[in-house]
């Protein structure tokens, strides 16, 4: 395959737009694979370059998938689908020389939830572990509760660090495509230039440009015009309220771990939250949303009353713009790179930068809300170091630039 083009632009750029562009320019030169974590955009996909897209009644969309790349068509689908691409249908792709266009990051690597007693068994019992830490599996004929972990194997995307396991997408997922573009924003502390970086993948990062005919992909990296998102995300800067996110790890993943419901810190967290919605003028259950580590919840959510419990949101949300009407929101998390993800990378000296990380993952979330369609909202982010990040962040798009000040 040739060198990985990423499409670094800040939101709003028209990346997607731009793609819709090249396609349409060279369709019928080339093959194309567009992939997206949203369904309406798999629709405008086809809508305006005349894209199929799987959705068979009478056979798995994954197998659909299949047929129309056999016939060399172009497709549209979701970032999901694309996962369940296997050998046959990368061996496909291979021979009708298709290109892949990746609208947002994707999920290249994740650390599985599973026992410590599950995992004995798994290494001991049920797989080998290779060089590299690869897991395969045993028993190819297995159709018991591992399955889920079996497919992984099978699919070489199964490995062991430490008393950990991961989810690492086979590079041959990107490498089976003549050319690779990948949309995104703030790549430098993702987890997708780690794993390229790893695997030892060329890429090049450009932006957009607007012309007398819309977006197009630039030849160099993306020069946005300043945007004043100060007038438009409206932090909470009362002392009062973000006292509890002082400390550098505060609202952190260990955080939360060491401390219980009724712990001072955690009381404080959900009273301040309670005060956050509810002082808001006009404030209600549709204008809100809030966020924190999943085993957190519980502990931010009042037993008694179970309230703003169905306006959580998980933390790592992506694939969704169901709530872009949620104008009151609050983030309550402290995020950090994985321990064991950041050893994995650590084996060929790749580092990911933990302040880009944290906000590359924060805006992701954010822009579930309102603030997609320029909207203005209401934001309440107690952790310090989350607040500050953003508010450089702000200030620097106001005067044209991207960078994460250190």
């Amino acid at each position: 395959m040739n060198t990985i083009t990423v499409v670094d632009a800040r939101m709003g750029r028209g990346k997607s737009s731009a793609a819709i562009r090249y396609m349409n320019r060279y369709k019928g030169a080339k093959r194309f694979l567009y992939i997206t974590p949203y369904l309406n955009e798999v629709d405008r996909i086809c809508e305006q370059c005349d894209f199929d897209q799987s959705d068979s009644d009478y056979m798995s969309k994954s197998a659909e998938l299949k047929t129309h790349i056999r016939h060399g068509k172009n497709v549209a689908a979701t970032h999901s689908l694309f996962y369940l691409m296997d050998e046959e249908a990368l061996e496909l792709v291979r021979a009708n020389h298709y290109s892949l266009i990746i609208d947002e990051s994707i999920q290249v690597i994740e650390r599985l939830n599973v026992t410590d007693k599950d995992f004995a068994l798994i290494i001991s019992q049920l797989a080998d572990v290779g060089e590299n830490g690869v897991v395969r599996w045993k028993d190819k004929e297995y159709d018991g509760r591992f399955c889920d972990y079996k497919e992984l194997a099978d699919a070489g995307s199964l490995r062991m660090i430490d008393s950990a396991l991961l989810n690492v997408m086979n590079p041959d997922m990107l490498r089976s495509f003549d050319e690779v573009f990948m949309l995104t924003y703030l790549f430098d502390g993702q987890y997708q230039k780690a794993y390229l970086d790893f695997f030892g993948f060329d890429y090049r990062i450009i932006g957009v440009e607007l012309d007398e005919d819309g977006y197009r992909f630039s030849n160099a990296p993306d020069s946005p015009p300043p945007l004043d998102y100060r007038n438009l995300i409206h932090i909470v800067e009362t002392p009062a309220m973000n006292k509890v996110g002082d400390g550098k790890f505060s609202l952190s993943k260990n955080w939360f771990t060491r401390r219980g419901y009724d712990h001072p810190d955690i009381r404080a967290l959900r009273n301040n939250l309670k005060k956050f919605f509810q002082g808001v003028p006009g404030g209600s259950h549709d204008s809100r949303l809030w966020t924190s580590f999943k085993d957190a919840r519980d502990k931010l959510t009042d037993r008694r009353t179970g309230r703003f419990r169905n306006n959580f949101l998980q933390v790592s949300a992506r694939a969704t713009n169901e709530f872009r009407n949620r104008t009151d929101i609050a983030y309550m998390a402290n995020r950090f790179v994985d321990p064991n993800l950041l050893k994995f990378f650590s084996e060929r000296d790749i580092e990911i930068n933990s302040d880009h990380f944290a906000l590359s993952e924060m805006l992701q979330w954010v822009w579930r809300s309102a603030i997609r369609d320029n909207k203005p909202i209401n934001l309440y982010i107690p952790s310090s170091r989350m607040r500050e990040l953003l508010i450089d962040w702000m200030n620097s798009t106001s005067e044209g630039g991207q960078s994460v000040e250190q």
